[in-house]
């Protein structure tokens, strides 16, 4: 089975076998268990009590698979955005106004277009649409945005909240670093726990009260360009039939190794990716410990030893609904696409099963609920503005494909969530004004400029070659202790992906003073040219905010 899959990922630069083999990484295969329990012992040890363990191993090896594929062939793409032709011997079953590949994020998007503005749409996912291997949390201001934009009411949303803290923290681990600093405390910060798949199930409802229709095990193969439409060819996961539907805008949300946005940016997509893994699990020990479980605290981001193997590990904890006794840990670490560290999500989760004592502790009733997985996508903007492309005509990119959010928090959800009245608004204004060419398409997007200095910052999240293993965490100890001297609010708009430039100057003013070394490791971090388009989105979010504060006051 191994080399079958290499065999994949070879061919993958070729359509012809491209259209062949694809499909069969989207079709549950029948498992090897005893080479993958040979392999990865722990992962299928820890998954036994699951009764759909053989799916849930699948799609974590489906994943993977798909970014070996894209580590192996980075620059390499598949053509799959071609302009004035159709696909030969299908006909256009149906027509829409907006077409979305990918049933988690765009979505939520699509819920707002159909239900709010009344447009036709269509939404298809290559497995379950509303179905995610993810769970989310978030805060209670932003949670507002869905009312706000009049996707949910708050008592729809109430439904899919699984548990609210009291407070948040950070910590890093200081037993070798030079800075000894407490958790940094943060409150309305991520502090709200959602069930992703019950708040994407209102959505589902949303869009079933509606003219709109939704397809699953249906898999986008490619977008034809037309002058007055776009047509999409589609293949069904189970028995490969192809399908094809037009509409006047495709939307591509099918995540970080979206192919379209492996097309748009000549293969550079994304510059640096989080991989990811935990579980939803009961029976860890409750108690105020370092290694107990508070179901009133949430664990923002929390690392328990020093970088290796080219990696900082770091731990997120938050607990889901207490009568369940349910909570979620995620361990992860954020690298470049190109450095030596393994992102292989299974040898991650080999880890995580190993290390997980050493984090919280178990009961002897400690079981998974299920696992959750994924590589979530960053990408630094060396440049004056945004420079990855997230439009051509009639097609758009949205979230983890569009890849635009701070890196810092690791999910692509709240930046979407913030920014959700605005896409929608604008994409409602581009199907009013009948307007997609890739100029106007291109400013419905989620950029900041802030988001380019925190992507830098963020950097200092990982191990450089040469340096010291503890450099990591001192390092963000240093940050972590500026921002204890600073107004609590900057840390909840660090956090919240909200930070201005004049709180951005505070925090590293206050660092450079705590840790003299933090502009030296800049440079090793990122070297002369990052140092020097880091300096420059500083300075462009600094006049972007200006020009905002002067618009306001006229």
């Amino acid at each position: 089975m191994l080399f079958y899959f290499c065999f994949v990922a070879v061919a993958y630069a070729n359509r012809q076998i491209y259209d062949i083999y694809m499909p069969k990484l989207f079709s549950t295969p029948s498992l090897n268990l005893p080479e993958f329990r040979r392999q990865f012992p722990k992962t299928v040890e820890n998954l036994a009590h699951l009764p759909n363990r053989e799916a849930w191993l699948a799609r974590i090896w489906e994943i993977e698979q798909r970014w070996q594929m894209f580590r192996e062939n980075p620059h390499q793409t598949e053509e799959v955005i071609l302009s004035d032709s159709a696909p030969k011997n299908l006909e256009t079953e149906a027509e829409f106004e907006i077409i979305y590949a990918g049933g988690t994020l765009g979505l939520l998007h699509a819920a707002v277009m159909a239900s709010k503005y009344n447009r036709k749409i269509l939404v298809f996912d290559a497995h379950i649409v509303g179905k995610t291997h993810r769970d989310w949390n978030i805060s209670d201001k932003e949670l507002q945005e869905f009312i706000t934009v009049g996707l949910f009411t708050k008592e729809e949303i109430e439904t899919a909240v699984a548990n609210r803290y009291k407070t948040g923290f950070v910590k890093f681990y200081d037993a070798n670093s030079k800075i000894k600093t407490p958790p940094l405390f943060m409150d309305n910060v991520l502090d709200v726990t959602l069930e992703a798949d019950k708040l994407l199930h209102l959505a589902v409802e949303k869009l079933k009260n509606t003219n709109s229709k939704i397809i699953n095990n249906l898999r986008f193969v490619r977008a034809y360009v037309r002058q007055d439409k776009v047509l999409i060819e589609c293949e069904n996961t189970k028995d490969g039939r192809r399908r094809l539907f037009a509409s006047k805008l495709f939307i591509d949300s099918t995540g970080t190794n979206s192919s379209v946005s492996r097309q748009l940016n000549n293969g550079n997509s994304i510059t640096h990716v989080c991989p990811t893994v935990g579980t939803v699990a009961k029976g860890f020990r409750h108690g105020n410990g370092k290694r107990e479980v508070d179901f009133s605290v949430g664990e923002i981001l929390v690392s328990t030893e020093d970088a290796s193997d080219h990696r900082q590990l770091i731990w997120e904890g938050f607990a889901g609904n207490p009568v369940k006794d349910e909570y979620t840990t995620y361990l992860f670490f954020y690298d470049a696409v190109e450095s030596k560290a393994d992102k292989s999500l299974l040898r991650l989760f080999e880890d995580y099963f190993e290390k997980l004592p050493d984090y919280k502790m178990k009961n002897g009733a400690w079981r998974v609920v299920k696992p959750v997985f994924g590589y979530i996508p960053s990408i630094h903007h060396q440049g004056w503005s945004n420079i990855k492309k997230t439009a051509a005509d009639r097609v758009l990119l949205i979230g983890d494909a569009a890849g635009l959010s701070s890196p810092l928090t690791f999910c692509g959800f709240g930046s979407h969530v913030r920014n959700l009245r605005k896409l929608t608004n604008l994409t409602e204004n581009a199907l009013r004004e009948n307007v997609f060419d890739e100029k106007s398409l291109s400013n419905i997007n989620a950029y900041e400029p802030r988001v380019a200095q925190m992507s830098s910052l963020a950097e200092f999240m990982r191990p450089m070659p040469k340096s010291k293993t503890s450099v990591v965490n001192e390092t963000m100890n240093a940050v972590m202790m500026a921002l204890s001297k600073l107004d609590a609010k900057i840390s909840r708009e660090m956090f919240q992906d909200r930070i201005s430039f004049a709180s951005f100057k505070k925090i590293l003013t206050k660092t450079a003073v705590i840790h003299p070394k933090v502009f030296k490791l800049m440079f090793e971090n990122l070297g002369a040219k990052g140092a020097f388009w880091w300096i420059a989105n500083i300075a462009e979010a600094a006049v972007k905010e200006k020009r905002e504060e002067k618009s306001s006051r006229s």
